[in-house]
C-alpha cells in the first residue's frame, strides 16, 4: 500500500496544518504553535496508522516533518506579515496608556487643589 491508497489522509492533513497555521499565525499570533501542533498530531497519526494500513511508521514520520517544516515557513511568512501592525498597535496602545496616565494626574492635581480650599 502506498500514499496513493489514503489520498483523503493526505488532503485532510494538508487542510488541516494550513488552516492551523491560519488560526494560530494570523489571528491569535502563536506564530510556533501551528508547527509544534502539526508535528504533534501527525507523529501521533503515524504510529496509529500502520495498525490500519498496510504503510510503515518511517514514510508517514518524514511526512509529518515536511508538514511540519512548510507549516514553519508559513509562520515565518505570517510573522513578518503582521510585525509592522502588531508594532503600530503597541505604539497606539502605548501612546493612549500614556494620555491616560496624564490625564489620571492632571484630575487627581485638580481634586487635590478644588479639595483644599
Amino acid at each position: 500500500m502506498s500514499y496513493t491508497d489514503i489520498p483523503n489522509f493526505l488532503l485532510i492533513t494538508i487542510i488541516g496544518m494550513l488552516l492551523l497555521s491560519l488560526v494560530f499565525g494570523l489571528f491569535m499570533n502563536k506564530f510556533i504553535l501551528a508547527p509544534v501542533f502539526t508535528f504533534i498530531v501527525l507523529a501521533i497519526c503515524a504510529f496509529i496508522l500502520p495498525n490500519f494500513f498496510d504503510i510503515k511508521y518511517p514514510a508517514l514520520l518524514g511526512y509529518a516533518v515536511f508538514l511540519t517544516v512548510i507549516s514553519l515557513i508559513l509562520s515565518a511568512i505570517f510573522w513578518y506579515v503582521t510585525k509592522d501592525s502588531r508594532d503600530r498597535k503597541r505604539r497606539e496602545r502605548r501612546a493612549a496608556e500614556e494620555r491616560q496616565a496624564f490625564e489620571d494626574k492632571q484630575n487627581r492635581a485638580r481634586y487635590n487643589d478644588t479639595d483644599v480650599r
